[in-house]
């Protein structure tokens, strides 16, 4: 069984590398919904070992950004000074969902900023990372992108 799965795994890894290669050489990338959410389920099993529960993803226009994980609790119905908006208040029930840019250079920006923003989805859901940013949590997952060609980085 573990020999069925790492072959899978191994398959996975080079169909990866293969999209990649071939994605930096051609223009923008459009992606859809569709597209973003078959992705994440496959660089769930890849690169986090299908410990992210399903997400929301959107695709849309986002100004000044690629991508964005977002932590969605209401916080205008809420005493001022209750929540730091800057930690994330885990003891209350809080919405995750990722939004994604709808246009990138090529694929390989693409499926690089979706990853990216599962690291966050990861260090919030999963570490409880009260921060969820660029910090040590965050680059812990360097060499595991580089083992199958993603990048990442800030």
């Amino acid at each position: 069984m573990k020999h069925i799965k790492e072959s899978k795994r191994k398959s996975f890894k080079r169909q990866l590398k293969s999209k990649l290669s071939e994605g930096s050489n051609s223009g923008y990338y459009y992606p859809t919904t569709r597209t973003a959410v078959y992705w994440f389920g496959r660089l769930n099993t890849l690169l986090f070992g299908n410990k992210l529960g399903r997400v929301y993803i959107e695709v849309k226009k986002i100004h000044n950004d690629y991508g964005r994980c977002v932590a969605d609790w209401d916080n205008r119905k809420t005493p001022k000074g209750k929540f730091d908006q800057r930690i994330i208040p885990h003891h209350i029930k809080v919405k995750f969902y990722i939004q994604l840019h709808c246009k990138f250079k090529n694929w390989n920006e693409f499926i690089e900023t979706l990853a990216h923003e599962m690291v966050h989805l990861y260090q919030m859901t999963v570490l409880k990372d009260p921060y969820s940013n660029h910090n040590a949590n965050f680059y812990k997952f360097r060499p595991k992108f580089a083992a199958v060609g993603l990048s990442l980085c800030r």
